[in-house]
C-alpha cells in the first residue's frame, strides 16, 4: 500500500525563497506542492503549475482564506517580503503583523510543522543598540508561532547574503557597479562597507535559486530535528575581497572590493535601503555574528542539501553547495 504524498503548503512560492523551495520539493513524489498566488495567472505561478504544483489564491492578510488555502497541510514554508513598500510607512501595519496574521490561519487550519524564514533578533542580540526592522520583526513572528504551543515543530532558517543581489543591475549602481559596470581605472569595482571588524570577515554567501530550496527540503525530511534549531542557509563563505577575486578569476575582468566607512554611507537617502545599512551596522558590532550565537558555518546546510539530493533522485555534483566560483560560471561569460 502505498502512502499518500504529503501535502506542503508554501507562502511566497512564487517569490525568491519560495520559488526555491517549490522547485525542490516538486522534485520528492513524497510531497504534494500547494503554491499560494495573490495572481495564479502570474508566469511564475503558472509555471509551477506546470511542473505539478497546485495553485490556491489567497490573501495573507485574510485569516480565513489563509486557513482554508492550507487546510489538510501536513507542513508550511512561509516567508514574509520584509521589503513590501507598505512596511516603509511608520504609520502602517508591520511585518509582524502579516506573519499573525498567517499563522492564526495556519493554527485555524490544523498545520502542525511549520519552517519559517527568520532571522535572530538584532536588538536582543545587540542589547537595544541596534534594533533592525526586519531581523527583529521576523523574529517575533516565529516567536509567536512557537508561544502558540500549537505547533508540534516550528524550524526557522536564515538566509545568508544573496548571491543573486549581483544578478540586478539597479543593486550594482548602489554598490559600486559590480560585476557590470567598470569605473574610470576599468575596474568592476565592489563599495561596500566592512562586515565584520576587518576586511578579511567572511560573509555567509546563499544560492537561493541552487540550494536554499533543498536546505527547506531537508529539514522537511526531520522536522524533528530541526525544532527550534535556527538553520544557517550558507552555500560558501568568503570576504568581499575573496569574491571579487573569484569574479576576476571566472570572466578575466579587473575586478576588486574597495571598503566604505560606515553602513551610513551606503546609498544615503534611499529609505528602501535603510535595514541595508543597519545590518552592516549590527555586522560591526558583532563582528560578523550574521547569526547571533549560532556558528556562521556551511556544516547543517551542508548535511541538508546532501538529503534532499539524494530525496530528489539525484547524487553526484548536485549534493554540494553551490560556490561563487560555479555560480559565476552559470550566470557570467567565463574567460577562454
Amino acid at each position: 500500500m502505498t502512502r499518500s504524498p504529503k501535502i506542503v503548503t508554501i507562502f511566497g512560492a512564487t517569490g525568491t525563497q519560495g520559488g526555491s523551495v517549490s522547485q525542490s520539493l516538486l522534485q520528492n513524489k513524497d510531497f504534494q506542492v500547494r503554491a499560494i498566488s495573490r495572481d495564479p495567472e502570474s508566469p511564475r505561478a503558472q509555471e509551477l503549475e506546470r511542473l505539478g504544483a497546485t495553485i490556491v489564491k489567497a490573501n495573507g492578510w485574510d485569516k480565513d482564506e489563509i486557513a482554508d488555502a492550507f487546510k489538510g497541510s501536513w507542513a508550511a514554508f512561509v516567508n514574509t517580503n520584509s521589503d513590501d513598500p507598505m512596511f516603509l510607512d511608520k504609520q502602517g501595519p508591520m511585518e509582524s503583523d502579516l506573519g499573525k496574521t498567517i499563522v492564526d490561519g495556519l493554527i485555524t487550519a490544523g498545520v502542525k510543522n511549520l519552517v519559517y524564514s527568520s532571522f535572530v533578533s538584532a536588538s536582543e542580540f545587540t542589547d537595544g543598540a541596534i534594533p533592525m526592522k526586519t531581523m527583529d520583526e521576523k523574529n517575533r513572528i516565529e516567536k509567536y508561532a512557537v508561544a502558540s504551543g500549537h505547533f508540534s515543530t516550528v524550524g526557522s532558517i536564515h538566509a545568508g547574503w544573496y548571491m543573486e543581489n549581483y544578478l540586478n543591475k539597479e543593486v550594482a549602481q548602489v554598490m559600486g557597479g559590480f560585476p557590470f559596470y567598470a569605473d574610470e581605472e576599468g575596474y568592476k569595482t565592489l563599495y561596500m562597507p566592512l562586515w565584520g571588524k576587518t576586511r578579511n570577515t567572511g560573509i555567509p554567501w546563499i544560492c537561493i535559486r541552487e540550494d536554499f530550496g533543498d536546505l527547506v527540503h531537508g529539514m522537511l525530511l526531520e522536522p524533528e530535528k530541526y525544532h527550534q534549531r535556527p538553520v544557517p542557509a550558507i552555500s560558501e563563505i568568503l570576504s568581499w575581497d575573496e569574491f571579487a577575486r573569484v569574479f576576476e578569476k571566472v570572466t578575466g575582468e579587473k575586478a576588486r572590493y574597495v571598503p566604505i566607512p560606515a553602513g551610513e554611507t551606503l546609498a544615503p537617502g534611499v529609505s528602501e535601503l535603510d535595514d541595508h545599512r543597519e545590518l552592516f551596522r549590527f555586522g560591526q558590532t558583532t563582528d560578523g555574528k550574521y547569526f547571533g550565537d549560532v556558528p556562521g558555518t556551511t556544516d547543517i546546510a551542508a548535511t541538508l542539501k546532501r538529503a534532499a539530493t539524494l530525496a530528489r533522485g539525484k547524487s553526484g555534483s548536485e549534493a554540494h553547495l553551490t560556490t561563487a566560483e560555479k555560480w559565476f560560471r552559470s550566470n557570467y561569460k567565463a574567460k577562454a
